[in-house]
């Protein structure tokens, strides 16, 4: 029996159509990235709900390096102080102004405690020169504040210190349409008085983040938004600032968690 030839015709690509299949899913893309971000985010901030700080590890290992003022700076002047850490680097301005905001806040709101410190150690030196690091202290309006310190030193020196000792870490993955990338985080850190790093810290990043997913839930999946509770989150920047006046409090008073 001869075999029927059968003619296949090619399908019509009609550019119409395909535009809005794929304009489709990206948008499928995208809310499914939110929820994904935002249930991951949401779990990570669950941990920042007992504000009563916890003690991560001690301070053993001695810092050295050279502050704004070109003064010679190490850890051991944190001793008997409450100092407030953050990673610098002054090409992340953006991601560095939630924190940095917030760290001249509460020098502002207690302006004559002088056990109460402030503390930068860039993570880029060659690019953060010690001009640049007194530029800055005169942009957030505390230059004259002697409890400031940004401070310079070795690369990998400074980043090994604040990676392995402080436990602050100042990269990120995150999740895009084009795949990972990496990008600057910038983390609050106490440290008491006898050396010891805290827990909570604090992403205000983080806490923005979840907050401007919250309102997007809110008006994209609002089944959704209501299984993850985003009506509650969307406060979340807030809520992170009034933890962290909470947590500074609990340090004063020496009400430590266990672990």
């Amino acid at each position: 029996m001869a075999r029927q030839t059968i003619h296949l015709e090619p399908a019509e690509r009609d550019p119409a159509k395909l535009k809005k299949t794929g304009l489709s899913i990206a948008v499928l893309m995208i809310i499914g990235g939110v929820l994904v971000t935002f249930a991951y985010r949401l779990k990570h901030q669950s941990d920042e709900q007992d504000a009563r700080p916890h003690v991560v590890q001690r301070l053993t290992e001695v810092f050295f390096g050279r502050d704004q003022n070109n003064r010679a700076f190490t850890t051991e002047q944190l001793k008997g102080k409450t100092t407030l850490f953050t990673p610098l680097s002054l090409q992340e301005r953006d991601r560095m102004k939630a924190s940095l905001g917030a760290m001249r806040d509460l020098s502002k709101k207690f302006p004559d405690d002088e056990n109460l410190l402030f503390l930068g150690i860039t993570v880029n030196p060659e690019a953060d020169g010690l001009d640049e690091l007194r530029h800055l202290l005169t942009e957030l309006g505390v230059a004259d504040d002697a409890r400031w310190f940004f401070v310079q030193a070795e690369e990998e020196a400074a980043r090994g210190y604040i990676r392995h000792k402080i436990r602050a870490e100042f990269k990120e993955s995150i999740s895009s349409l084009e795949g990972p990338r990496e990008r600057f985080r910038s983390t609050l850190v106490f440290i008491d008085e006898n050396l010891h790093v805290l827990a909570p810290m604090f992403d205000l990043n983080l806490a923005r983040e979840v907050a401007d997913d919250a309102e997007r839930l809110l008006v994209e999946d609002p089944e959704e938004a209501i299984r993850l509770n985003a009506r509650e989150r969307v406060d979340d920047v807030e809520r992170a600032r009034a933890r962290l006046d909470a947590v500074l409090q609990y340090i004063r008073e020496g009400d430590l968690k266990e672990g």
